[in-house]
């Protein structure tokens, strides 16, 4: 397997870097676990990976071969989020300044990517499902609308967070910039 770190990766650890003390290696370690769970659904699976690539928007797993089922991409999509999920109940109990930092890192890392958006593992579940359901067209086109409403709440979300606390950018450029990578043409 190939790994493959984006340039654009690295303005996302310098946001992060400019935070509390905890939060870059707890971020990078939630990301770690949760990547670790595909790996480990895909060799569980008989997936080969062929490639992981890191960039801005995290980290993105590509098979070998085609997944030959819907039911293998959904199993495929949530492992990622429940081992992160699974990774912030065992640290529940712990209370030390870096193991919060952890367990909020890795909570916040299952939720967001639990979100029903393009190429998210929410995304992917949701689109598994629905394929299994509906025609293959008609799951696209509730995603699309998904992500785009997922989207716009971030943003105006983060933009919220921004205007009361004035402190950290970084939800806002993550989101503007997804927004811009899924809906705008000339950066797809």
């Amino acid at each position: 397997m190939k790994i493959r770190i984006a340039p654009a990766t690295l303005l996302f650890l310098l946001l992060l870097a400019f935070n509390h003390n905890f939060l870059l290696p707890a971020t990078l370690l939630a990301a770690l676990f949760h990547e670790c769970g595909h790996l480990l659904a895909a060799k569980m699976l008989n997936i080969p990976i062929r490639l992981m690539e890191i960039d801005l928007f995290g980290a993105k797993i590509y098979p070998a071969r085609f997944i030959p089922s819907y039911r293998q991409e959904l199993l495929l999509a949530a492992a990622g989020p429940l081992f992160s999920l699974l990774l912030g109940v065992f640290l529940l109990p712990h209370s030390t300044a870096f193991s919060v930092a952890m367990r909020d890192a890795t909570f916040s890392f299952a939720l967001f990517n639990l979100l029903p958006i393009s190429d998210f593992d929410g995304g992917r579940i949701l689109h598994a499902t629905l394929s299994q359901l509906l025609e293959n067209q008609t799951a696209d086109r509730v995603l699309g609308v998904t992500s785009y409403l997922s989207l716009f709440l971030l943003f105006s979300l983060s933009s919220c967070i921004l205007l009361k606390y004035g402190q950290n950018l970084a939800l806002a450029v993550l989101s503007a910039s997804l927004f811009a990578k899924l809906f705008l043409p000339q950066y797809k």
